[in-house]
């Protein structure tokens, strides 16, 4: 602990408490949800804490990915999630002291860059102060139930499509990024996003449609509304596998998220997503490309 009465480090037994009541304060997610992700996906390890005089103030979750290129390079990277600061503390730079302390921790650790997803549009600011750049951009596309309809009508292609395991969905997944600059995550994450999809009375699923082997992660919002978090298949075949997804999960709205290079026939809006800070190659151009892609991120 310093003199000011600031320590950092790792959580610890007993700490889970606060890091809910923050959660909640900061991110506004029901007691069902964070109770889900400390039994599913919460490590003591890859959590750092902020503490004034004992008491928990901010925190940060540390997930660890690849970066992947266009030519195929991999950077060991890590992905900042819940980066939250206690309402009652925020304005004293807290949360940029404990990414600092992070930043330090992960170049120990020998990691090429971190990414975040910031939580909201103001925040994009705040992280590129502390050195991050925007990287990684989606498509969003919200459309009705109707239009779905009229956009599969009369296609002679039907696709197949069935739950996967994160295993297979991670391959198909990575097959269908590559030659992109893209996120990669480990099997175990897919598995996490496969629970909350679960949760949410969805699944994540493997797409098989004219020789080609797609993916996607869906969640029901309500309902009404169906977030297509992530469908991974050649711009042409979108409309049939928006169509099997309606049909296997019929709502009134679907949010569909693409990467931001797909999907410009359907409309939308590309919009930044992600971003990306680089330790060891702050002049490599290629972790700042305007079509990389980051997807699920469990946001």
């Amino acid at each position: 602990m310093t003199p000011n009465g600031i320590e950092i480090r790792p959580a610890g037994k007993g700490d889970v408490d606060r890091q809910k009541k923050i959660w909640k304060l900061c991110f506004g997610d029901d007691d069902a949800y964070i109770d889900f992700f400390f039994t599913s996906r919460y490590r003591e390890d890859k959590t750092l804490l902020m503490l004034l005089n004992g008491e928990i103030v901010s925190m940060l979750t540390i997930i660890p990915v690849e970066v992947v290129t266009a030519d195929g390079r991999t950077f060991p990277s890590a992905m900042l999630y819940a980066v939250a600061t206690h309402p009652e503390y925020r304005g004293r730079g807290f949360a940029s002291r404990l990414m600092d302390f992070c930043d330090r921790h992960l170049k120990q650790n020998l990691m090429e860059m971190s990414v975040i997803v910031p939580a909201e549009e103001r925040l994009f600011d705040f992280y590129a102060r502390r050195g991050y750049k925007k990287g990684f951009y989606i498509r969003e596309i919200s459309i009705d139930a109707g239009s779905i309809k009229k956009l599969t009508g009369g296609t002679a292609f039907r696709p197949f499509m069935m739950p996967a395991s994160a295993q297979e969905y991670n391959i198909r997944r990575n097959s269908q990024l590559k030659g992109g600059l893209y996120v990669a995550y480990r099997d175990e994450d897919i598995a996490y996003q496969k629970k909350l999809s679960v949760l949410t009375g969805a699944d994540i699923y493997a797409i098989d449609i004219e020789g080609i082997y797609g993916c996607a992660a869906v969640e029901r919002i309500d309902h009404d509304r169906v977030l297509i978090k992530e469908l991974l298949v050649p711009e042409h075949l979108v409309p049939q596998c928006l169509g099997q997804i309606a049909k296997r999960l019929p709502a009134a709205e679907y949010v569909l998220r693409l990467p931001a290079y797909r999907g410009a026939g359907l409309g939308g809006i590309v919009r930044p997503f992600g971003m990306v800070k680089s330790y060891r190659h702050p002049e490599n151009g290629t972790v700042t490309d305007r079509y990389g892609y980051l997807g699920i991120a469990f946001d």
